[in-house]
């Protein structure tokens, strides 16, 4: 592995635990701590495009997806030669074509959503 690649890793490592904790810092209520195991669940047994209906049909897209909305610029997808700015229909689209980046990018998420469990559920101990 080259000092490249090591300091690549250590960045998105420390991305990854940086959004796992805000994720978990911008849910208040027991329903959204609950979603996290259910989404989680989607993510691993559906894929990357069946997280994003999930999180969409829920209504609970502010925190599941704008809470995570800097994985734009680690996996940046491009339609018509622009680069998608959010996490919506177009990205999770053009993102299915791209087999490398759609499971990196299912790598990442599924990691901040593990992370954010914990997260959860450390919170959750402290409180009791």
């Amino acid at each position: 592995m080259t000092q490249e690649s090591k300091t690549n890793k250590k960045s998105i490592d420390a991305l990854i635990n940086k959004l796992a904790y805000d994720f978990v810092q911008g849910i208040t209520d027991k329903k959204h701590l609950n979603e996290i195991d259910k989404a989680l669940g989607v993510l691993s047994n559906d894929g990357v495009y069946a997280y994003f209906v999930y999180v969409e049909a829920k209504g609970i897209g502010d925190i599941f997806l704008n809470k995570i909305k800097s994985l734009i610029d680690i996996v940046e997808i491009n339609k018509d030669g622009k680069k998608i700015e959010e996490l919506n229909q177009d990205y999770f689209q053009k993102l299915s074509e791209d087999l490398n980046s759609l499971l990196f990018f299912r790598d990442i998420l599924e990691k901040i959503l593990i992370y954010a469990r914990y997260h959860a559920k450390a919170l959750g101990e402290k409180n009791e």
